[in-house]
């Protein structure tokens, strides 16, 4: 089963984020419309108080608002004055509160309990005990639009927080499908390479079966020339070889599983340039080995080496105007060894130093947009450089060519005889 990447894993986590982010968001406005009714209770309880008080200093004084509010019979026009009054009292009341609500009351000796609610039409009770000579004796209210008023009161946070989540919600998916067109793209080009690299297998055979069969045919001349050039097509078909290699490996980003062997930099360099000679020599140019590094063991994979040094001297002469005139030197420092390579060709811009890494870059201006490759070679020395915990940069030489450094950690042994 394949394991999920890390841009599948990060998607992940970002959607539970989002979901966490929602269930806060939503909790906030519960609250806030809490809080929104608490003090619209609060308010109305106080609006209430103080109507008990009015009312109770009217039945004090009033003998026929007494008998109204204790149920006792009254006459008709003085029962809807009462009421009228009563009314006069609580809407005055609601008013200093702030409270312009439509609203209903009555008068009642009924003890009636009612469910909790939300934004519901609750009503709210008002004991008259004490006041009257009659006890039980309560003030009902209640607002047919107070679900509306309490919504009207939190509508501006409510708003900004669900538009707020919607934006959030609508980037993650527009950056998640994005995500999935540009996994998409790299996936068809990485096919796309694979499918041309397999291309390269069938002519790179034949070359090497028909260098083969010149071999056979020319081994009774004895011309020495003809030997030295059959090899060269040998050697030259062998390199295309591990580029293909190369490049499968680049594409398909697979970890390399090399043996690892204990290596001698200084010789592998004279091995791998001197397998370049033949074409500096026809190009008119030379290297220079300034190998002064005392230890130069590393701990490494053959392979992995090879590609690194090769492609640093291909670079170095793929990029020569002139004559290519290579330097490569080795020196120990610190527990290190430190690997120079230095031509004299037309250079890096410096804002291009840290790109020229990244896969499939390629300088499109001037003189290198003229130069064939893939753009993957120096990603995959980086990354090749990087497994072995060391460091490559580049900069521009005195004569304006390129200088690459790497900088390796040698073999324990060796670090014990340096710092020793």
């Amino acid at each position: 089963m394949k394991k999920p990447g890390k841009q599948t894993i990060l998607a992940l986590f970002t959607f539970i984020a989002l979901l966490i982010i929602l269930a806060v968001q939503v909790n906030w406005v519960f609250k806030a419309a809490k809080l929104e009714e608490e003090q619209f209770n609060l308010t109305i309880n106080n609006a209430l108080s103080e109507a008990r008080r009015a009312i109770g200093a009217t039945a004090r004084e009033c003998p026929d608002m007494q008998n109204y509010l204790c149920g006792n019979q009254c006459k008709t026009h003085i029962r809807k004055e009462k009421i009228d009054e009563i009314d006069s009292i609580i809407h005055s009341n609601l008013e200093i509160q702030n409270i312009d609500l439509d609203y209903t009351f009555e008068i009642t000796d009924t003890t009636i309990t009612y469910p909790p609610r939300f934004f519901g039409n609750r009503c709210y009770l008002q004991s008259l005990n004490g006041l009257l000579e009659k006890d039980n004796i309560k003030i009902r209210l209640e607002f047919p639009g107070r679900s509306e008023f309490l919504m009207a009161q939190i509508r501006g946070v409510f708003l900004l927080a669900f538009i707020s989540l919607i934006f959030v919600a609508v980037s993650f998916f527009i950056t998640l499908r994005l995500f999935r067109k540009e996994q998409m793209m790299v996936q068809q080009t990485s096919d796309f390479i694979n499918n041309m690299v397999h291309e390269f297998q069938t002519p790179l055979s034949n070359i090497h079966l028909a260098a083969s069969m010149v071999k056979k045919k020319t081994d009774g001349l004895n011309d020495d020339k003809i030997d030295e050039y059959i090899a060269v097509i040998k050697k030259e078909n062998q390199r295309l070889k591990v580029n293909v290699e190369k490049i499968l490996r680049a594409s398909s980003d697979q970890a390399n599983n090399y043996e690892s062997e204990t290596l001698k930099i200084n010789e592998l360099i004279k091995h791998v340039s001197h397998s370049y000679q033949h074409r500096v020599d026809a190009m008119g140019g030379e290297i220079h080995l300034n190998l002064n590094a005392r230890h130069s063991k590393i701990q490494g994979s053959l392979e992995h080496f090879n590609i690194i040094i090769s492609n640093l001297i291909d670079n170095a002469l793929k990029y020569s105007k002139e004559a290519p005139m290579i330097n490569i030197a080795t020196k120990n420092n610190q527990g290190n060894i430190i690997l120079t390579i230095e031509d004299n060709g037309i250079g890096i811009d410096k804002k291009y130093h840290d790109k020229i890494f990244e896969k499939y870059f390629r300088i499109s201006t001037g003189d290198i947009h003229n130069v064939k490759g893939f753009g993957i070679g120096l990603t995959l020395v980086k990354r090749m450089v990087e497994k072995y915990n060391g460091v490559i940069s580049v900069s521009r030489s005195k004569k304006q060519g390129t200088i690459f450094t790497i900088v390796l950690p040698l073999k324990h042994e060796a670090n014990e005889d340096i710092t020793g």
